[in-house]
């Protein structure tokens, strides 16, 4: 018995997304700051209260705060994130379905979100963005759903989707207003239900999840709309911008064959339009959280490739032109990465060329319609990609990580910290620690170091980085009131890193 290719189009995807997220469920050393943050937040959820220096929203850490007393909160938070990547993959392939007729393409597309770079790597962190992406992918799934039979009780659960997204990232504001657009603009074609009754219905649903949160907390205070205010518009963040965008399949050529039947989609379809020329603007006005905000378009940019994709099998032809474009992006991909050297796009030098003549051949592939060799070639290419990205950040904070888990286990009293990635001050304070706590103390300026200056602090030990600056020295020679007790130093990446753990000698 042989298994027949709409089984494997049907079962793959998901087999291949459990091996994988399973293998990389603890790949990563570390968490990223933002990760203890929300991890912070959870914890205090637990005990009936909420950071009033937190400036996210609270649902994804009201969801961690729901673990078992004996679970590891990182490692329920990893969990939790394989079981929401599972569940997003089951709603994008019934999602491509909406569009896609031909079984081969819905595979392709959930292959492409499988090993996608950005979406892999965001989906194997404790970060809000993939469940927000499944959030907003599951918004605009019911929307076209129930586009040509809307009900009062279905514009109440549109409503309810998106103040869950209000409350997982501050995106969810703008997928409310692209819903609210979008029956605006179907209102004049099909939507009627008497006039304002549908916006109504709509507007209740997302109030009553969001109205508590509002109540208790104005949005319109967090920090998040401080942030653009200082960034540095110029001709380089666009540059960084466009290259980021046209890497975010993770084969640059891709965009080459996206057909001009596109225009036709999203102007039919304007809940996936509004959603995404709204997000793809949100990021252009907030770089540096490029390409990490890409997350939540990504699937909708899938979709776009793979009904493109279709679309060429059925009619298109062969055209020299599409070989110049596909060319010209993939020297301008490699030209970028030249200048700008982005993390997210390939530092090494060899993957890089390998990368470049496997997109090549991917052009090829597809310009021929050869449809397996295209989607082997696609998903190497993502793969070595994604593997790249993660095997460069896995150990992001991997000394003071470890510094201060041992000092949670073996030491007693005050430790000051100079980690300001939030990693010290989850271990020591967050968690239950009543023999230790933490608090931060600046040990880059010299004059800090002094004896004086440290008995002042009333730390028992200091817990010293350079993560934060590769350049920082410690001299712990001439200062011998400073015994060491523990020192963590890795290499990573070509550059050393440390976290020295110091006992302070007082005179008395």
């Amino acid at each position: 018995m042989t298994l027949q290719p709409k089984t494997i189009f049907k079962f793959l995807p998901y087999v291949l997304f459990i091996l994988v997220h399973f293998f990389l469920l603890n790949v990563n050393t570390a968490e990223w700051g933002d990760s203890y943050r929300i991890l912070r937040a959870s914890e205090h959820i637990r005990k009936g209260s909420y950071p009033q220096d937190e400036k996210r929203p609270p649902l994804y850490s009201i969801v961690l705060a729901a673990r078992p007393e004996a679970a590891d909160p990182v490692l329920w938070a990893r969990g939790f994130m394989l079981v929401t990547g599972l569940a997003g993959m089951f709603l994008f392939g019934k999602f491509l379905k909406q569009y896609i007729k031909d079984e081969r393409f819905v595979f392709l597309g959930m292959l492409l979100l499988l090993f996608n770079p950005d979406f892999l790597y965001w989906s194997i962190r404790v970060m809000a963005d993939v469940p927000f992406a499944l959030l907003a992918l599951l918004a605009i799934y019911l929307y076209k759903l129930w586009k040509d039979s809307w009900s009062f009780k279905r514009l109440f659960v549109l409503g309810i989707v998106s103040g869950l997204s209000i409350l997982t990232r501050f995106e969810g504001y703008i997928l409310a207003g692209s819903l609210f657009l979008s029956l605006f603009i179907d209102h004049g074609k099909k939507l009627d239900l008497k006039k304002l009754t549908p916006y109504i219905y709509f507007g209740l649903g997302a109030l009553l999840i969001v109205l508590p949160w509002f109540l208790y907390r104005n949005p319109l205070g967090s920090k998040y709309l401080d942030e653009p205010a200082g960034r540095a518009y110029d001709l380089k963040m666009v540059w960084i911008y466009v290259a980021s965008l046209l890497a975010i399949y993770g084969s640059v050529p891709a965009f080459a064959f996206i057909k001009k039947d596109v225009w036709k989609f999203l102007k039919n379809n304007a809940q996936v339009s509004i959603f995404l020329f709204l997000e793809l603007l949100l990021i252009l006005l907030w770089p540096a959280a490029i390409p990490r905000l890409f997350v939540a378009v990504v699937p909708l940019l899938i979709l776009i490739l793979t009904l493109s994709l279709e679309k060429w099998w059925e009619n298109g032809k062969e055209n020299k032109n599409i070989l110049v474009l596909a060319g010209a992006l993939l020297l301008f991909y490699l030209g970028s990465q030249y200048f700008l050297k982005l993390q997210f796009l390939v530092l090494d030098k060899a993957l890089l060329g390998v990368l470049f003549v496997l997109q090549a051949a991917t052009v090829f592939f597809i310009y021929k319609k050869k449809f397996w060799a295209t989607v082997v070639t696609l998903a190497v290419i993502t793969s070595l990609w994604s593997g790249s990205v993660i095997k460069l950040h896995k150990d992001i904070f991997i000394s003071v990580k470890n510094a201060a888990d041992y000092a949670v286990r073996n030491l007693e009293g005050k430790v000051a910290y100079n980690d300001v990635s939030s990693v010290s001050d989850f271990y020591l304070n967050v968690l239950d620690t009543p023999k230790v706590s933490g608090f931060y103390y600046n040990t880059e300026s010299k004059k800090n170091l002094t004896y004086e200056a440290l008995q002042k602090t009333g730390a028992d030990y200091f817990l010293i980085t350079n993560e934060h600056n590769t350049e920082m020295e410690l001299d712990l020679d001439s200062r011998p009131y400073l015994t060491p007790v523990k020192d963590f130093s890795y290499n990573v990446n070509g550059a050393e890193f440390f976290a020295k753990i110091v006992r302070f000698e007082r005179k008395d």
